[in-house]
C-alpha cells in the first residue's frame, strides 16, 4: 500500500516537509508520494514562494519520494488550456512525477475533457502520474482515464468504518483506488488502514487534522501509518 499525503503546508525551515522527506528516506523508494500545492495550483504569484518549493520537492524526490502537482478542475468548468498551463507550470518548475487532478467531473459527458487532459499530463514523460479526486462517488468510465482515483474523502470516524466502494471497483486493481479520512485518531488508523486494504484500496493517508484545512500538517502518528501501510501486500 502507497502513502499519498496531500502536503498542503509552506515549505519553511522544520516545516512537515522536513519530516515527510526524513520518513521517505527510511521507506522503500515510490512509497510515499505528496501532493504539492502552492497556492490552489503551482503559482501564487510570488516569485519568493518558487525557490522553497522547489527546494522541498527536490528533497523529497532525492529520498526516494514522489510529489505530484495539484490542479483544479472545478468539476469540468475549467477551461482544458488553463488547466494545461497549469500542468506546464508544474513540470517545467518543479519537474513533478504527475499531476493531482481535483473536483473531478462524474458525468458521462465530461469523459472526453478529462482524457484530453490525461493524455495531455502522459505526453510529459516519466512517470506521469495521473490521480483524480472526483469528492464523491463517480462512475466507472473514469477508471479508464485515471491512474488512481480517490474513493473516500470526510471525516474517518463518521464515515469509513461503514463505508464501502461500488460494487464495480472490485474488478480493477487496487492500485487504482485511494482513500482519504481524516479527523481519525491513533487508534483508528490501524483499523482504517486494514479497512482500506479490504476495500480494494492501495493508496492511503490516515490524519488527526480536521476541517477547515486537514491537510495543512502530518498526523502526530505518520510514521506509524507508514510502517503500517508497509506491510500490507
Amino acid at each position: 500500500m502507497k502513502v499519498l499525503v496531500p502536503a498542503y503546508f509552506y515549505p519553511v525551515a522544520n516545516s512537515p516537509w522536513a519530516r515527510l522527506t526524513n520518513v521517505a528516506s527510511t521507506a522503500p523508494a515510490g512509497t510515499i508520494y505528496a501532493i504539492a500545492n502552492v497556492a490552489n495550483g503551482p503559482d501564487s504569484g510570488q516569485s519568493a514562494d518558487i525557490a522553497p518549493y522547489q527546494q522541498a520537492i527536490n528533497g523529497l524526490r532525492a529520498k526516494g519520494g514522489r510529489v505530484l502537482g495539484y490542479v483544479s478542475t472545478s468539476y469540468g468548468a475549467r477551461p482544458a488550456a488553463a488547466v494545461k498551463a497549469d500542468i506546464d507550470l508544474w513540470y517545467s518548475r518543479y519537474g513533478v512525477d504527475g499531476i493531482f487532478l481535483d473536483e473531478q467531473a462524474t458525468t458521462a459527458a465530461m469523459l472526453p475533457h478529462y482524457r484530453e487532459l490525461h493524455d495531455y499530463i502522459k505526453g510529459k514523460g516519466g512517470e506521469a502520474l495521473v490521480v483524480a479526486n472526483p469528492g464523491t462517488t463517480t462512475i466507472e468510465g473514469y477508471l479508464s482515464i485515471n491512474d488512481v482515483t480517490c474513493v473516500f474523502e470526510t471525516d474517518g470516524p463518521s464515515g469509513f468504518p461503514s463505508w464501502t466502494p461500488p460494487a464495480w471497483t472490485g474488478n480493477y486493481p487496487a492500485a487504482e483506488f485511494y482513500v482519504l479520512p481524516y479527523h481519525s485518531s491513533a487508534a483508528n488508523m490501524a483499523d482504517f488502514v486494514a479497512r482500506a486494504a479490504a476495500n480494494n484500496a492501495g493508496w492511503i493517508y490516515v490524519t488527526d487534522d480536521t476541517l477547515p484545512n486537514p491537510w495543512d500538517t502530518l498526523p502526530s502518528y505518520f510514521e506509524a501509518l507508514v510502517a503500517a501501510a508497509m506491510l500490507v501486500k
